[in-house]
C-alpha cells in the first residue's frame, strides 16, 4: 500500500490547472458576452463560479485520482484522495493567497476536489470484471 509519488507530484498540479481551466474559461466567456455594465459582469462570474468551481475541481480530481491509482497493486483509493487533498491545499492557498473570503465557494470547492480523487481511486480499484459487466455491450 505505498503512495505513487511519482505519479502524484504531476498529477496534483496538473490536476489544479485544469480546474482552474474550468473555472476561468465559462467565466470570460460569460463575461464577454454578458451585454452589462462592468460590475454586472464581474457579479455574473462569481455567481457561475458557484457552479463551475465545485464541477471542474470534482472532473479534473477524478481524472487525476484514476490515472495515479490506475495499476496499483493496492490502496488505491488512498492515492486518490492524497490527490484529492494536494490539490485542495493548493486551492485554498491560492484562495487564501487572492484574499477570497472564507465560505461557501472555498468548502465546496475543496471538498469537491477531495471527492474527486477519491472516486477516482475507487474506479481505478474496481475489478475490470465488474467493470466490464456494468459497460453494456456494442451494437
Amino acid at each position: 500500500m505505498t503512495l505513487r509519488v511519482r505519479r502524484l507530484v504531476v498529477a496534483v498540479p496538473l490536476a489544479e490547472l485544469l480546474a482552474v481551466l474550468g473555472i476561468v474559461v465559462p467565466g470570460g466567456i460569460a463575461f464577454a458576452f454578458t451585454d452589462a455594465t462592468l460590475t454586472a459582469r464581474i457579479i455574473e462570474m462569481q455567481q457561475l463560479a458557484l457552479w463551475t468551481a465545485p464541477a471542474a475541481g470534482f472532473i479534473s480530481c477524478l481524472l487525476g485520482g484514476w490515472w495515479v491509482a490506475r495499476g496499483a497493486i493496492a490502496g488505491h483509493e488512498r492515492n486518490g484522495l492524497v490527490l484529492g487533498l494536494g490539490v485542495a491545499v493548493i486551492d485554498l492557498v491560492l484562495l487564501v493567497a487572492s484574499g477570497a473570503p472564507l465560505g461557501v465557494l472555498m468548502a465546496s470547492s475543496a471538498l469537491s476536489r477531495i471527492a474527486g480523487g477519491y472516486c477516482g481511486g475507487k474506479i481505478a480499484g474496481t475489478p475490470r470484471r465488474l467493470r466490464n459487466a456494468l459497460t453494456p455491450p456494442r451494437a
